[in-house]
């Protein structure tokens, strides 16, 4: 259950933390996508507010946050010792880590940074952090 890695061609070490789905790059790479059995077991703990929208009662409004799990910070700690350069993490996942102030330790994690919304592809060398 361990996580996929490449080395794209620019020399920068890739992983895929937990997402379901591949990542592909504008040089043509593409990072494999997590197991099933790895993507739930580093699912995030969601916590969820809900209440009557005050426009229309007959809808429901729901805030979501997210919170870390000892599972997912065990795997992220493991995620920090690998020769990588960076590890590609949910958007939920990079707030709650901020959220917890845990950054600093967990300072390979990036999310992507989309360089075609209609292909998909992501830039092999720019991560949002």
């Amino acid at each position: 259950m361990d996580m996929p890695i490449i080395e794209l061609a620019n020399g920068v070490k890739v992983a895929n933390f937990c997402s379901p789905h591949p990542f592909n790059f504008t040089t043509g790479e593409t990072l494999p996508a997590c197991s099933p059995e790895r993507v739930k077991a580093l699912s995030l703990k969601v916590v969820e507010w809900t209440g009557r929208n005050p426009n229309n009662p007959d809808i429901t409004d729901i805030e979501i946050s997210f919170e870390l799990t000892d599972e997912v910070v065990r795997a992220l700690e493991l995620a920090q010792e690998r020769e990588v350069d960076v590890v590609l993490v949910p958007f939920p996942l990079l707030a709650a880590v901020k959220e917890a102030g845990s950054f600093p330790r967990f300072s390979k994690i990036r999310v992507i940074r989309s360089a075609d919304r209609i292909t998909k592809a992501i830039h092999p060398d720019r991560f949002c952090r």
